[in-house]
């Protein structure tokens, strides 16, 4: 018998807007904690905010330009901390003041991040003060990097089983880390409905930043092709939604919408950016991916793991053409099904437990 959560129990969720994974991560987790807890105080708080309510909005703007325009300097910036093991904690007494009165504001008895910023500024904090609150590192990325690893983590959500044998090679102790999948929201969960066979449905997404490369090429490939729709969803991309709304009629095109599982578990296929939380989103809701050439390096990673696990179908060469082997590959049944076999089975494959039954367990342990 599950444990039940203490009541009125104050759980501060720390993510940040680098892309949209972080926060979905820490929304799916919120969702579960209130799942096993209706009485728990959950706070999902944006750490970057938090510290600089100001400067953060021209720091997201320019994460954003550099990961759509200058793609080679942030993988060289994350392959270099990664081979040089750079700690990347913050530092300076204005943080650690703010992060004293987020404390003092909150009272958390749990800690969980989803971003490795807020993973090392609780470890900071932590380790100046003395105090001690259970912190759990919920692992976003398909490959560790070790920005991700601090000694004052009680637990790790580890996204795949690689990742928690790089954990433990790294000094985390085997019982401290939960390879649970990236969590994905409540939407995603739950019984996936028979597809229509006679009909292939194409889900065209661009993360949520909305970078659909070619799309235009995409549509006309899809329109051309008999027995196939799709749809197209823009996220926050309101020039693309602009510009391709309505320009074919067995195409919908849709802006930014909370309701993506719908849309998702109505698929065949979904072209998209090899996003880790995508990946798992899809994973529940077993529909194989269609890649086009991955550039961040944490997509990349995430790509070849879909890939070696035959559940996605990856253009690696920006220069292909890939509007021809999308053509050839929607004509090609027997590679389709394949596809999507492997994926019915991946979330068994990976997954060890259940995220409800990993949450409930660090917080036996909180108890005992």
């Amino acid at each position: 018998m599950k444990k039940e959560w203490g009541r009125n129990m104050n759980v501060l969720i720390l993510s940040s807007q680098f892309g949209m994974g972080h926060q979905m991560a820490a929304k799916a987790i919120g969702e579960e904690i209130l799942k096993l807890d209706k009485d728990a105080n959950v706070i999902e708080l944006d750490l970057l905010r938090y510290y600089y309510p100001k400067a953060s909005r021209y720091i997201f703007r320019l994460f954003q330009m550099m990961v759509e325009h200058c793609y080679g300097i942030y993988n060289l910036v994350y392959k270099t901390t990664g081979k040089l093991k750079v700690d990347l904690k913050p530092m300076g007494i204005n943080l650690y003041r703010k992060l004293e009165k987020l404390m003092e504001d909150h009272y958390p008895d749990m800690i969980v991040c989803t971003l490795p910023l807020c993973a090392k500024s609780i470890a900071s904090y932590m380790e100046r003060t003395g105090k001690h609150i259970p912190l759990v590192t919920c692992i976003t990325d398909i490959s560790i990097h070790p920005e991700w690893i601090t000694p004052q983590a009680d637990a790790y959500l580890a996204p795949t089983k690689e990742v928690k044998e790089n954990l433990v090679r790294n000094g985390a102790s085997p019982e401290q880390i939960f390879v649970t999948g990236i969590p994905v929201r409540q939407q995603f969960l739950g019984e996936v409905p028979m597809r229509d066979k006679g009909q292939k449905k194409i889900l065209i997404m661009g993360g949520g930043l909305g970078i659909i490369p070619n799309l235009d090429r995409l549509m006309q490939v899809i329109h051309r092709m008999p027995g196939i729709t799709a749809t197209v969803i823009t996220g926050k991309n309101r020039k693309a939604y602009e510009a391709f709304q309505g320009r074919y009629e067995d195409i919908e095109v849709l802006g930014y919408t909370e309701n993506i599982s719908k849309y998702m578990k109505e698929a065949d296929l979904v072209i998209t950016k090899a996003g880790g939380i995508t990946l798992f989103e899809l994973i529940h809701c077993q529909v194989p991916l269609f890649v086009i050439h991955p550039f961040l390096e944490q997509e990349v990673n995430n790509a070849r793991y879909a890939q070696n696990m035959g559940i996605a179908k990856v253009i690696w060469n920006k220069s292909s053409d890939f509007p021809g082997i999308l053509e050839k590959f929607l004509s090609d049944g027997r590679q389709w099904e394949q596809m999507a076999e492997n994926i019915s089975k991946a979330k068994d494959e990976i997954m060890e437990w259940s995220l409800d039954d990993a949450m409930n367990t660090v917080m036996e342990r909180m108890a005992a």
